[in-house]
């Protein structure tokens, strides 16, 4: 029991030793606390002193009072009973004042503040043989309990015609213990509060820790993936580079027959898929890794989208798919990227290429007040509105394609979107199934500027 304790206390040493934070709170979970008790009980230490020495000059006070009114030549019995009077109305504190004449047997009651005590006889032998009582050293306080209440039984003695008077108080302190009680216990209590708020701080702080630790493994986890893909895709990709190539040397060549000719371009056309896939992948990682720089340079959009038409003429011909861009006459200028915006509508004009069997394809770009507007139209399959929603996200691909010959990783619309977010713009797709879709592609007009 006492090892694992210790071993749980080294453990926590550990890790305050590490984390400055954690360090500073338990010097708090320890100091604070000591600090404030001792801080409290000299504070208490001090109000009881001042409440102790507030109350010895109202005691004395009221003796020196009442023996300054006996100590008259003319007794005023009155105004005696007055000042009692006053007296106990005045302070709660005190339960009791009494004037008495000892005698041989006892005490007679002389003054006090009930009246049916005056004049009554209290038989004691040793009532105030031992109090040290006289006239010349002032009133003599005899701390004492009564009831578990803290009491304060005073006594001073008076001298007029050769007889002795001795003036008897009682203060109860019940109620200022009581409050000063309550005081202690709001401290202790605020003191309690403040105790749980800095464990629960070092708790939390302690999960910061851990969270750092775990956040900083996970950061390094994910780079050395991204450096891994990025490695991997560039191995891929040489390799791959070097069939197609072979490939189309074995096509040309002379000394094969047909059936090794349909081989080789076969060989050719899955290599040129793995090389789009392995580009797909590249891009991705240079995405997540955030390491994609882009260019900031005044564009004509008019010639972009014309060299894109030209560049993707063939392979819509070879579907014999018509694709029609209509340019604008005035020019269109932006500050863009033109390679990114150029891959942007690469991909997404080859997408409609791929996914219509008849009909055409239309480019459209309209320049207004407020926004730049790109349009690409097809009479392809269309996409449901329930597909429309995954459309743009990763390796999701909608339609039904997965059960026809079109091949793709799913990664293109997903990155498409991605480049048109950091060029500034929004894309979205406008679809009716089995009729066609309309990728609207929009940028704001600080854009269109030189």
């Amino acid at each position: 029991m006492i090892s694992s304790i210790l071993t749980t206390l080294e453990q926590g040493l550990k890790v305050m030793r590490s984390n400055s934070r954690l360090l500073l709170v338990g010097i708090l979970l320890f100091v604070f606390p000591l600090l404030f008790v001792w801080i409290t009980q000299s504070f208490f230490s001090t109000a009881y002193n001042n409440i102790d020495s507030s109350q010895k000059q109202r005691v004395s006070m009221l003796h020196d009072s009442l023996q300054v009114v006996l100590q008259e030549e003319i007794k005023d019995d009155v105004l005696l009973s007055k000042l009692i009077d006053q007296y106990m109305s005045e302070n709660t504190d005190i339960t009791k004042i009494r004037v008495v004449e000892p005698e041989t047997e006892g005490t007679l009651i002389t003054y006090s503040f009930d009246p049916q005590e005056v004049g009554t006889y209290v038989v004691s032998d040793s009532l105030f043989k031992n109090l040290p009582l006289s006239s010349a050293n002032g009133a003599f306080i005899y701390p004492t309990s009564i009831n578990d209440v803290r009491t304060w039984q005073v006594f001073s003695s008076v001298e007029k015609a050769g007889t002795s008077y001795v003036i008897f108080s009682e203060h109860s302190f019940q109620l200022i213990d009581s409050i000063m009680l309550a005081r202690q216990q709001q401290s202790y209590l605020g003191l309690s509060a403040i105790f749980i708020f800095l464990i629960g701080l070092a708790y939390w702080l302690n999960r910061q820790v851990q969270w750092e630790k775990r956040h900083g493994k996970l950061v390094k986890q994910l780079e050395d993936r991204d450096l891994f893909s990025n490695v991997i895709a560039h191995e891929f990709r040489a390799p791959l580079t070097a069939i197609k190539g072979y490939a189309s040397f074995l096509e040309e060549s002379d000394t094969l027959d047909f059936e090794n000719k349909r081989f080789a371009n076969n060989i050719r056309i899955s290599a040129e898929r793995l090389v789009l896939l392995v580009n797909d992948f590249l891009e991705v990682a240079r995405l997540q890794s955030g390491k994609i720089e882009f260019k900031n340079e005044s564009v004509d959009v008019r010639h972009v989208l014309t060299k894109v038409i030209e560049d993707l003429q063939i392979t819509a011909d070879n579907k014999n798919l018509q694709l029609v861009y209509e340019s604008p006459k005035q020019p269109i200028l932006m500050k863009t990227d033109s390679a990114r915006l150029a891959q942007v509508i690469t991909n997404i004009v080859s997408n409609s290429i791929k996914y219509t069997e008849s009909g055409l394809i239309e480019l459209e770009c309209i320049s207004e007040a407020s926004q730049l507007t790109i349009r690409i139209k097809d009479t392809g399959m269309g996409i449901s509105a329930e597909d429309q929603k995954k459309l743009f996200a990763p390796f999701m691909r909608v339609g039904e394609v997965d059960k026809t010959t079109i091949t793709g990783s799913g990664l293109g619309m997903w990155i498409t979107k991605q480049f048109v977010a950091l060029l500034g713009g929004e894309i979205g797709v406008e679809s009716i199934k089995g009729v066609g879709t309309h990728v609207v592609i929009t940028f704001p007009q600080q854009l269109n500027t030189l």
